[in-house]
């Protein structure tokens, strides 16, 4: 049954794993990351802040954080680059 399933040429598979990396490293998908992982990341620490202001005071700080972190590590490694 295997002989019967036509493999892809190699330049095609190597097109679609470019396409997906450029996806996976672009800015819109981090910062998109980032918002969900500080969301979960105020989830979780939800029984220890016991207000709603606080919990979106420490998301928003927790979001500015991480995406601040992430704007100049990377921003110095790609003027390195």
């Amino acid at each position: 049954m295997r002989f019967l399933y036509k493999r892809p040429r190699i330049e095609n598979v190597r097109e679609e794993l470019n396409t997906l990396m450029e996806l996976m490293v672009s800015d819109l998908f981090v910062y998109l990351d980032l918002f969900v992982f500080s969301l979960i990341f105020t989830m979780l620490l939800s029984p220890v802040i016991k207000s709603l202001a606080l919990s979106i005071l420490f998301f928003l700080a927790s979001y500015c954080l991480f995406s601040s972190l992430y704007y100049f590590l990377l921003s110095r490694f790609k003027e390195n680059s």
